[in-house]
C-alpha cells in the first residue's frame, strides 16, 4: 500500500508539471459540469428543438469527460514508456500487473466521480440513484479502454493526441443509433459506448434495461481484455 501511495504521489506531481496533464483531468471536466449545468439549458430555452436531445447531447459530454481522463493516463504511459520506466517495473516489488491495474483503477475511480456528476443535473431526474450510479460506471469504463488504445496505438504524445482525436470520433458514432429506426443501428453495437447510451435511454423512458446492462458490462470486458493483452505485449514482450 506504501508504495501504490508513493506511486500517487509522483503520478500528481507529473501531472501538475505538464500544463496539458492538468488540462484535461481537472479544467475539461470542470468546463463541462458548468457547460451541462447553465449554458445547455440556457441554449435550450433560446433554440428549443435541442431539448428534444438533451439527453443524448449531456451523454456525449460525459463520454468527453472520461475520455480526457483517459487521454492523461495514457500519456502518462508514453512518458514512462520512452524513459524506460515501464520496463524497470518488470524487476520491481510493485510488479507490471499491480501497476497496471493501480493506474487504470485511479482514472476509473475519478471517471466514476466525474460521470456520476454529470449525470446528476437537475434534468435527469428521471434517472434514480442505482441507474445514475450504474451509468456512472458504464461511462467510466470508457476511461480505461481510452488509456490502453492510446499507450498501445501511439509511440509518443504528439501520436497519442492524433490517435485521440480519432478515438474520440469513433466513440461518438453510437450517437448515431438515435437518429436510426432500423436494424442497422445495431451495427454499431460493437463500440461499446452504444449500449452504454441506449442502458441510459431505456431507464430515462422507464423501460427495462437489464438487456443493455449485460451486453454493456460484456462489451466493455472484452474491449479492456484485449486492449490490456495488447498493451503488454506491445511494450512488455
Amino acid at each position: 500500500m506504501q508504495k501504490l501511495l508513493r506511486l500517487a504521489r509522483l503520478d500528481f506531481s507529473m501531472i501538475l508539471r505538464e500544463q496539458m496533464l492538468w488540462f484535461m483531468l481537472f479544467v475539461v471536466p470542470g468546463l463541462e459540469f458548468c457547460l451541462a449545468l447553465w449554458l445547455l439549458p440556457w441554449l435550450e430555452r433560446q433554440f428549443p428543438p435541442i431539448a428534444d436531445y438533451h439527453a443524448l447531447i449531456l451523454m456525449l459530454m460525459t463520454l468527453q469527460v472520461v475520455t480526457s481522463i483517459g487521454f492523461v493516463l495514457a500519456s502518462m504511459l508514453l512518458d514512462e514508456r520512452d524513459e524506460q520506466v515501464l520496463m524497470v517495473l518488470n524487476t520491481m516489488p510493485v510488479g507490471v500487473n499491480t501497476f497496471l491495474f493501480y493506474r487504470l483503477g485511479i482514472g476509473t475511480i475519478m471517471a466514476v466521480l466525474f460521470s456520476f456528476s454529470m449525470l446528476s443535473v437537475p434534468e435527469l431526474a428521471g434517472l434514480n440513484l442505482a441507474s445514475r450510479l450504474t451509468a456512472s460506471f458504464l461511462f467510466a469504463g470508457t476511461a480505461p479502454i481510452t488509456t490502453l488504445a492510446l499507450a498501445s496505438f501511439s509511440s509518443n504524445k504528439v501520436e497519442g493526441l492524433a490517435v485521440y482525436k480519432g478515438l474520440s470520433l469513433i466513440l461518438m458514432i453510437p450517437a448515431g443509433s438515435f437518429f436510426i429506426q432500423s436494424w442497422v443501428q445495431y451495427t454499431l453495437g460493437i463500440v461499446p459506448v452504444y449500449w452504454t447510451l441506449h442502458y441510459v435511454e431505456k431507464n430515462l423512458a422507464g423501460d427495462p434495461a437489464f438487456e443493455m446492462l449485460f451486453v454493456a458490462l460484456l462489451m466493455h470486458g472484452l474491449a479492456l481484455w484485449g486492449l490490456f493483452k495488447l498493451f503488454k505485449k506491445r511494450v512488455f514482450l
